[in-house]
């Protein structure tokens, strides 16, 4: 019986085999149309795929370029320039200057935004990286465009809505480029009062970079229109054979093929509405299929010779363990059978669907506000020195008693380069099962996600280094053989050093940043590569970023004990925890001195003799000196610097308090008058002349505009007969009911009560 069932199974497979041989003898009779189809396939994918990654990377690019706009409309500079009217040019220079620089290292550091500029309406000027033009006709006579007026540029540029201009031809002295123009007016707050605009020329070069991919593969030719259908950008294709296309792509999307055979591929932006076309001859189509086609026919003839001498063998050899797989299967798709999928295949539907604590995880809402706290203490953007620090940490319910801890980074192996929904889903479900693990292990810390694969670590203890730095090697040790043996998943970590403040947490995020980096180039499946071991092996010196943004941000505050830390971190650990070269030494001493060119270039110094000063100790410090001097003299500069900067602040913070009373003194009797009316007469916000009033004076801006009315008003009670109702007024109420009211609240009496006691 086992024998005919074993028969029965041969005779399937050997069946199956020749009906495999025999597909390809067809296929070859029509192998020339599958080469075409083939690839015209091809073709479609990479051309979608070139026009998809042209969106995305413009829909982005367009992003920033929002993002970018609205964070520079906040500027105060630029706020308080838009309020300035012509007659007042000249004493604006100091904030030209300071917005000038502001643009010049945006300019620098976006391809994009080189040719910005702002055109500011009341004071009729025009602000560009690293120029000011008083007289709007100067730009005008070197930038503009080749078919406008400086009557239709104006009318164009100062229009009331945001508007992305089509492509035009754009003249910039003797030279000339085709260029698509971003506007945005201003305020963006109240597009009906228009006092400016932002105006980015973006060069049509950088948009044809992202389509001539269909040009170079196909020799063929890609254009974009915007929503209005107007021509953004084209590459190997002319204007005039556009508009005939334009009907034909507008209301079709997908695959059209022309009376020329020429295929027309089109993507349509649900973002902003704009049409990305693709055009392939099917010469070019012709050509890739010939290969194809060769290849067919060749593999064809080779399969079916073959075929008919493997075909018996592998359907005996496979016929005999068929019913051991079979009953495998069977065993293994048992209810009662351990669950073994592979978890790194994506089949974990069954483990979702019986662990319903993790499938509740996946349902809840993530906690933002949280992840936002943390990401911010990881940045440096939330230190000791804020006032309502704690305050935050308890509405995102992080316990933050301890300032003792480390920042480690896991990442999850084997998906670089991988990016579709379901791999999304299954990291997202993976971060989710490592982080209950973790719970089960060490509860003693927060998480928070930084990329789909990898997250963030952040343990805060009062316990010893060597126990808290063991308990968290324990911690990822035993994480990491779970999710190998259990899951065939790979983890790679990467820890900092620890830190001893708050303000140091985004120093050891930063470590274990380069630690993870170094790990994902490591030849190890997986491994825990803490930062001090990392560093032995590398000769580069260590200056990130987010150290120079700190630095700049603490000399800017005049904070002298922040920033010496931060030289002394970087110091000691370029020069003693790394092995550098001279070269090396020399090139780190040089960019940390740039950093300080920057802060003195970045601040208005009122007082020019001590701004060279500064200048000329930075320029005498010579890689020769020794480290030691060095560090001397940096801190020297560091610390005058400081001094400056808390000098020159004390001094206008006495000023702008004595303009604050000098105001109030003379308009208290104003009903109107208000922190609101104060601030717009000083030019300044709200809350910053409040903060500044208490900080000098030590009362509340409120408290002192009362104190003054109840002063004046004791004095119209005790030396005239005016009425109660005539003295509110006097004194800036605007009944005699508040003013009561108030009068009570600070003396404990009424009005009238405190008249009869002073007669």
């Amino acid at each position: 019986m086992e024998r005919l069932e074993s028969s029965k199974i041969f005779r399937r497979f050997l069946i199956s085999y020749l009906v495999i041989l025999i597909i390809p003898m067809v296929a070859g009779f029509i192998s020339y149309q599958v080469s075409i189809n083939t690839a015209e396939k091809y073709a479609t994918i990479n051309s979608r795929q070139v026009l998809n990654q042209s969106k995305k990377i413009l829909e982005h690019s367009i992003d920033e370029i929002d993002r970018f706009v609205l964070q520079l409309s906040l500027d105060r500079d630029l706020n308080t320039l838009l309020n300035k009217d012509a007659s007042e040019k000249r004493r604006i220079v100091s904030t030209l200057k300071q917005l000038d620089t502001k643009l010049s290292s945006y300019a620098t550091t976006n391809e994009t935004l080189e040719d910005l500029y702002i055109y500011l309406k009341n004071p009729d000027l025009i602000v560009t990286p690293g120029s000011v033009y008083y007289r709007p006709y100067h730009f005008y006579a070197n930038d503009h465009y080749a078919d406008m007026t400086m009557t239709e540029w104006e009318k164009t540029i100062l229009n009331n809505e945001r508007q992305i201009i089509p492509s035009k031809l754009y003249m910039q002295g003797e030279s000339s480029s085709n260029v698509i123009t971003y506007i945005q007016p201003l305020p963006m707050s109240d597009v009906s009062d228009h006092k400016g605009s932002i105006i980015i020329p973006i060069q049509n070069q950088l948009l044809n970079t992202l389509i001539e991919g269909v040009e170079q593969q196909f020799n063929g030719w890609a254009f974009i229109l915007d929503e209005n259908h107007q021509l953004i950008t084209a590459t190997g294709i002319d204007k005039e054979r556009i508009a005939p296309l334009k009907e034909k792509v507008i209301n079709n999307d997908g695959t059209i093929n022309l009376e020329n055979k020429t295929m027309l591929i089109t993507e349509k932006s649900e973002k902003n509405d704009w049409l990305y076309v693709a055009g392939i001859p099917q010469k070019a189509l012709i050509q890739e299929a010939a290969p194809i086609k060769y290849i067919t026919w060749t593999v064809t003839g080779i399969t079916f010779i073959i075929g008919l001498f493997i075909a018996l063998f592998f359907a005996y050899r496979n016929s005999r363990p068929i019913n051991n797989i079979i009953k495998t299967l069977k065993d293994y798709a048992d209810p009662d059978a351990k669950n073994e999928y592979d978890f790194l295949h994506g089949n974990i539907s069954k483990l979702i669907s019986t662990n319903t604590d993790l499938q509740m995880q996946l349902t809840e809402q993530k906690p933002l506000l949280k992840d936002a706290f943390l990401k911010q203490l990881l940045s440096g953007e939330v230190t000791e020195r804020n006032s309502k620090l704690h305050e935050f940490a308890e509405q995102a319910d992080v316990n933050l008693s301890c300032n003792h801890g480390y920042v480690s980074i896991l990442k999850v192996e084997g998906y670089e380069d991988m990016s579709s929904s379901e791999i999304y889903q299954e990291l997202n479900t993976i971060r989710i099962f490592i982080k209950q693990e973790s719970m089960k292990i060490f509860d003693n810390f927060y998480a928070t996600t930084i990329h789909s694969d990898k997250l963030v670590y952040l343990f805060l203890d009062q316990e010893d280094d060597k126990v808290l730095k063991e308990e968290i090697e324990k911690m990822f040790t035993s994480l990491q053989n779970l999710f190998q043996e259990e899951y065939r998943v790979l983890l790679k970590i990467g820890l900092g050093h620890p830190f001893d403040s708050l303000s140091d947490i985004s120093r050891s995020y930063n470590e274990a940043k380069q630690a993870i980096d170094f790990a994902s180039f490591s030849n190890e499946k997986q491994g825990m590569y803490w930062y001090d071991t990392v560093m032995k092996e590398t000769a580069v010196f260590h200056y990130p970023l987010e150290y120079e943004f700190r630095l700049l941000k603490s000399l800017r505050e005049g904070e002298t004990l922040e920033a010496e830390q931060i030289v002394h971190d970087l110091l000691e650990e370029n020069m003693d925890n790394r092995s550098l070269s001279a070269d090396m030494h020399e090139q780190f001493i040089y960019e940390l001195k740039g950093t300080f060119y920057k802060a003195l270039d970045q601040y208005v110094f009122r007082n020019d003799e001590t701004a060279e000063t500064l200048r000329q100790k930075l320029k005498s410090i010579s890689i020769d000196e020794g480290m030691q001097r060095i560090e001397g003299r940096l801190l020297e500069v560091l610390q005058l610097y400081c001094e400056f900067v808390n000098k020159n602040r004390k001094q206008s913070n006495h000023s702008i308090v004595k303009a604050i009373k000098d105001y109030v003194l003379e308009n208290f009797s104003c009903t109107d008058l208000t922190i609101y009316t104060i601030s717009e007469h000083l030019s300044r916000p709200e809350k910053y002349i409040s903060q500044i009033f208490k900080e000098e004076t030590g009362e509340y801006l409120y408290e002192y505009l009362e104190k003054i009315r109840m002063e004046e008003a004791m004095t119209l009670l005790t030396n005239s007969s005016k009425t109660i109702n005539e003295i509110a007024e006097l004194v800036g109420y605007n009944s005699a009911h508040s003013f009561r009211r108030a009068f009570k609240r600070v003396h404990n009496m009424t009005p009238n009560q405190f008249r009869k006691t002073s007669e």
